[in-house]
């Protein structure tokens, strides 16, 4: 009986394990808003698109659709040139949506050119910003080269870590690549 018992009591503990590894439902303060409020559509996407500037900044657009699906399409000094098909787990795609709610993309979204900043240096990329999911939405276009402006460090930090999570240096290449290519 008391062997029983230990093993019942070590299938609970396990069971407790497996449920709070895996997420089982709300969280600890009954919170569930973490979680998708539905599954990524084909339909959704995260975009990021780079332009031009006086250097050998990578021109270039990636694409990664809700369902996993990569469209990229590299257009100067990029590692990839032309249109490129790939895929990613949607995880990734959730993992980009989780990294844009925690830098406050929505509250991010909006303008930052030439007309709004303080001061602007010449010659830099613009950097432009497309989301469409249910749980976050928006469009941000950001003119690099613009100074003075409080959300500065926030918007390098949120497309920085955009780039990383999306792994865009596959096709983009490293600064060293595209020093190379200027090279040529």
């Amino acid at each position: 009986m008391k062997r029983q018992r230990r093993l019942f009591s070590s299938f609970a503990l396990c069971l407790l394990f497996v449920v709070a590894a895996c997420g089982g439902g709300a969280g600890v303060d009954g919170d569930a808003s973490e979680t998708p409020t539905r599954d990524p559509s084909p339909m959704d996407y995260v975009k990021i698109s780079e332009g031009p500037c006086f250097g050998t900044c990578p021109v270039y657009d990636f694409t990664l659709k809700g369902d996993g699906q990569v469209v990229f399409h590299g257009n100067r000094f990029s590692q990839v040139s032309g249109q490129r098909l790939s895929s990613r787990s949607v995880g990734l795609f959730l993992d980009a949506l989780e990294t844009l709610k925690a830098h406050d993309f929505e509250k991010l979204a909006g303008v930052y050119d030439r007309s709004t900043c303080k001061m602007a240096a010449t010659d830099h990329p613009t950097i432009e910003l497309v989301v469409k999911s249910a749980d976050v939405n928006g469009t941000l276009h950001w003119y690099t080269g613009c100074r003075g402006l409080d959300e500065r460090i926030k918007l390098e930090r949120m497309v920085d870590e955009l780039r990383r999570i999306l792994d865009v240096e596959e096709f983009i290449g490293t600064d060293e690549d595209r020093a190379k290519m200027r090279r040529r």
